[in-house]
């Protein structure tokens, strides 16, 4: 959040740094948990309108989407792909189709992260949350994919690192399989507890189970 309490600051904020946190750490989980729990997707400036209003600073549509570029180039900076990632997904790609369903607010950014990374064009399909409006678990997203591939369900088999989002959704849209790839991460459903068909703790265990 630094980057972005520099443009605050621009725009005329002149209190404390960890005030600016604490206001939209509150705000952000609100939207979160509602995003969550509905399985709606919405972009980030509904959160970073409602900070920047909090936080009494007049701003433009455009404060807003320097606001939200900021903070995902500075996160962009932290992240990396798991080792041979690129081979698997080359890998698999010679006899599967290869798609990617994500949560994600600002999904035209995503597809930036995956391109910088090199795994973009590996996907036959990529659809981000932000693209419907529709999160995961919800099994229309899934659905959606199917229909626009001409998938059947009995063909398809998800993996995903979340039992909430990925192992449920997977199950509710009655694919042929849900697999677990535990990771070690944040989990904001830690009561939450559903079977996955497989469990692994390396990408390269698929080779096995495929």
């Amino acid at each position: 959040m630094e980057p972005v309490f520099k443009i605050l600051q621009i725009l005329g904020y002149n209190h404390t740094y960890e005030n600016f946190i604490k206001i939209r750490e509150e705000i952000y989980w609100k939207w979160r948990s509602y995003r969550e729990k509905n399985h709606i997707e919405l972009k980030s400036d509904v959160w970073w309108k409602e900070i920047l209003e909090k936080l009494n600073l007049e701003f433009t549509e455009n404060d807003l989407s320097q606001i939200i570029l900021a903070s995902h180039q500075k996160w962009r900076t932290q992240i990396n792909l798991y080792p041979k990632v690129k081979e698997l997904l080359s890998d698999l790609k010679k006899e599967y189709k290869i798609v990617c369903i994500s949560n994600i607010a600002e999904g035209d950014l995503a597809r930036e992260d995956m391109d910088i990374l090199g795994i973009l064009k590996i996907f036959n399909y990529v659809l981000m949350s932000s693209d419907l409006g529709i999160r995961k678990p919800s099994p229309k997203i899934f659905d959606y994919v199917l229909n626009e591939l001409n998938i059947k369900r009995n063909e398809m088999i998800f993996i995903g690192d979340t039992l909430y989002d990925d192992v449920q959704g997977a199950k509710a849209a009655g694919l042929l399989m849900a697999i677990h790839i535990k990771r070690e991460r944040p989990y904001f459903f830690p009561n939450f507890y559903i079977e996955p068909d497989k469990t692994i703790y390396n990408l390269q265990e698929l080779y096995e189970i495929l």
